[in-house]
């Protein structure tokens, strides 16, 4: 079955006297392999290590990555050999997503934390780099200006569906998708939630790299102007969910139970505006919110916590 490539729902929250419409652009019906924002983090990439005439792809993420994921089920169907840089030690049992990347044949890499954190620095990226020659490395996430060029030419697509939103909304990781939506003209305000603890200075980092991305053709004071970064919706720290988030993520399945939301990202970013259209703070009648995916990621939590596996 061939999903079309995202469609739109709509709702209406009317705290006092104001109406909201918030539609969702369900990204994470995009692509089979690669669903939301990943394929389009990653398409550029794979063109470069094309161009560079390597037989060898690397990259970074976690036991439950989406990115991973997203980059085995993609490379499964490629002429590349696919190794992936796993953060902490490797289990006796692989995660669901780990296994996944087994079956699609990617060579897995354990890397200690401390390590893993040294990034293109770590001891485990040299062996790589000395086993195999001409290693094309993909940063965390599907990220870089690689990764953001990809999520500009994504912003074309989807305002190409409706150019009249007063504000386009998405969750942040790596700030990539966020820097490639704000770097395109066609992208009205662009609220972005970010599910980390302690990185309001992401901010500063997602504004330099859509700037570098944009060719000059918007200034970087517009491009300030029409960026609202939001650093305190993370509800605990990544992948952490309060309790109060908890209820909510309940409450909207219940509501919504063909349009599931995913436990990193989006479950943070929708809760967040639709408790600011509660009160009645949400500074826009009309707003987008962008479905990055992820979905995979309910694997790494109890059966009993998705609320989304009766849908």
């Amino acid at each position: 079955m061939v999903l079309p490539p995202a469609f739109l729902y709509s709702s209406g929250a009317q705290p006092s006297d104001i109406q909201y419409e918030l539609d969702i652009y369900r990204g994470d019906l995009e692509h089979p392999n690669a669903p939301g924002n990943k394929w389009h983090k990653l398409q550029h990439h794979l063109k470069a290590a094309k161009e560079q005439n390597t037989s060898v792809i690397a990259t970074f993420g976690g036991p439950f990555s989406n990115h991973l994921h997203a980059f085995g089920a993609t490379l499964k169907d490629l002429p590349f050999r696919a190794v992936a840089v796993v953060r902490g030690e490797l289990q006796p049992t692989l995660t669901p997503t780990l296994k996944d990347l087994v079956s699609a044949s990617v060579e897995l890499w354990p890397s200690s934390r401390s390590d893993y954190r040294l990034g293109m620095d770590a001891q485990v990226v040299s062996k790589i780099n000395q086993l195999y020659s001409n290693v094309y490395w993909i940063p965390e996430g599907g990220g870089g200006e690689l990764g953001a060029m990809g999520c500009r030419d994504w912003a074309d697509n989807i305002s190409a569906i409706d150019d009249a939103y007063d504000a386009w909304v998405v969750s942040s990781g790596t700030g990539t998708t966020a820097s490639g939506l704000l770097a395109n003209a066609n992208t009205p305000d662009l609220h972005v939630f970010s599910a980390l603890k302690g990185e309001p200075a992401q901010r500063d980092l997602i504004l330099d790299l859509a700037d570098g991305l944009t060719l000059k053709s918007i200034t970087k004071e517009r491009l300030d102007a029409k960026f609202f970064f939001h650093s305190d919706c993370h509800e605990g720290g990544y992948a952490k969910q309060s309790p109060v988030l908890k209820s909510f993520i309940s409450e909207f399945a219940r509501a919504n139970p063909n349009h599931p939301l995913d436990p990193v990202y989006t479950c943070k970013s929708m809760f967040a505006v639709l408790s600011a259209m509660k009160e009645g703070s949400w500074p826009y009648r009309r707003t987008l919110f962008i479905h990055t995916g992820g979905l995979q990621g309910w694997r790494g939590f109890s059966k009993d916590t998705n609320p989304f596996t009766y849908s």
